[in-house]
């Protein structure tokens, strides 16, 4: 199979035929443990000297098929699936940081992510530097020589910046750092993290993955990558497996010790979500391209964001990067929070929720939500604005999109 979309489908296909029973669907374990024949043969396990499954906090083997499709996916050496994006983010910094270290990220970010490194890792002596990721040289200067990683969002949820990614790539190999790339918005379909010289990819399966926002789930993509030789936490990993050091230090210690294991019945929905994914992508990417320029040409709209936009500055980006593909959130400013308000709860078909790219159109009030905790002054500095609107466009009839939206502006009248 050459295809992406076959390949979601099918899995590795001679691995299916090795199943007996030869059931079309992978089926769902729901086991805590398993069986052997001899005390031999769960001790080679406890030794990594075998593949037996030993605990399904450990391995599992829904779980392990959806690592499986979802390395195919991302063309990835390793994938661990955990319970939630946010379990993957953490799984990931705990491996890479110690006490006195630091990171870069964007000072756009989702909500708990920006939470996670300005308070969770801070209380762990992990400082997190937040800097415009446009500005090389203010990239360049927050570097030091204990800077363990730099992190971003492939586009910025809500604000929906594109960055060139390219140029990040290649200041992160100048100074031997790993990136690390949150492509939750758009996963490997539409952005491939390893033809950008990424080091680990991180995804909230439960948005696109999941096929409809059917459960909570996370996964870290590992690529191959010599940077871990300089990262301290884990050069004891690099001495015994080199360049796989980071996947070793994660799968071996934080992921076990940390507990963030996905369900099988979980991997099992995620499954099923996959083998339509390129649909849906294709579906909601079209849709929200007409709804944005819908809302550009509306007189009360104060602004539209969407990148596959002509007049967007992330157009070309959108193009070279992203394969002419910006996904399902489009964002869109109103002028008072009032009128966000008034307009969000007139929507009959458009769901007032927190989830994206669900099956469903979905809207939310950025700065009364995710970002609630934040005062106006940090507000300010993320791009978070009282008249923001964030809306994950679904795979609906796009006119029954843009009827229920002008019954929104209808009272705004």
């Amino acid at each position: 199979m050459k295809h992406l979309s076959s390949k979601l489908v099918h899995g590795a296909i001679t691995e299916n035929k090795n199943d007996n029973i030869r059931s079309l669907k992978t089926p769902v374990y729901e086991a805590a443990s398993y069986d052997f024949e001899t005390a031999e043969d769960i001790e080679e396990a406890f030794r990594g000297k075998s593949d037996a499954f030993i605990y399904s906090r450990i391995t599992n083997p829904t779980v392990m098929e959806l690592e499986k499709r979802l390395k195919l996916l991302g063309n990835a050496e390793h994938s661990i699936c955990v319970s939630s994006g946010m379990a993957a983010i953490t799984n990931v910094f705990l491996s890479l940081c110690n006490t006195g270290d630091n990171i870069i990220t964007s000072r756009y970010l989702f909500g708990n992510t920006y939470s996670f490194f300005a308070k969770t890792l801070k209380s762990l002596g992990i400082e997190a530097r937040f800097v415009s990721m446009e500005d090389e040289s203010e990239l360049e200067k927050m570097i030091d020589n204990n800077t363990r990683a730099i992190f971003l969002e492939t586009i910025s949820n809500p604000q929906l910046i594109v960055f060139d990614i390219h140029l990040i790539s290649e200041i992160a190999l100048k100074f031997k750092i790993p990136l690390i790339i949150d492509n939750s918005a758009l996963t490997p379909y539409i952005f491939q993290c390893n033809k950008y010289k990424a080091d680990i990819e991180v995804i909230s399966t439960t948005k696109y993955i999941s096929g409809g926002a059917t459960s909570i789930g996370g996964a870290i993509l590992v690529y191959p990558s010599s940077k871990w030789k300089y990262i301290p936490k884990i050069q004891p990993e690099y001495e015994n497996f080199g360049n796989d050091a980071f996947f070793k230090k994660l799968f071996k210690e934080i992921y076990r010790n940390v507990g963030g294991c996905l369900s099988p019945g979980s991997a099992y929905l995620q499954l099923l979500g996959l083998e339509t994914l390129t649909l849906r992508i294709d579906k909601t990417s079209e849709n929200a391209l007409k709804t944005a320029t819908y809302l550009k040409n509306h007189a009360k709209v104060q602004k539209v964001y969407y990148s596959m936009l002509n007049d967007s500055p992330y157009y070309k980006l959108t193009v070279s990067q992203l394969n002419s593909k910006a996904g399902c959130l489009v964002g869109f400013e109103l002028k008072t929070k009032d009128e966000c308000f008034r307009f969000m709860n007139a929507l009959k078909m458009i769901r007032k929720g927190t989830n994206f790219c669900d099956n469903k159109s979905m809207i939310i009030h950025p700065a009364s939500t995710i970002y609630c905790d934040y005062n106006t002054e940090e507000l300010a500095k993320m791009k978070i604005g009282d008249g923001l609107l964030r809306l994950s466009v679904g795979i609906e009839d796009y006119n029954d999109i843009i009827s229920d939206i002008e019954e929104g502006f209808n009272t705004l009248i």
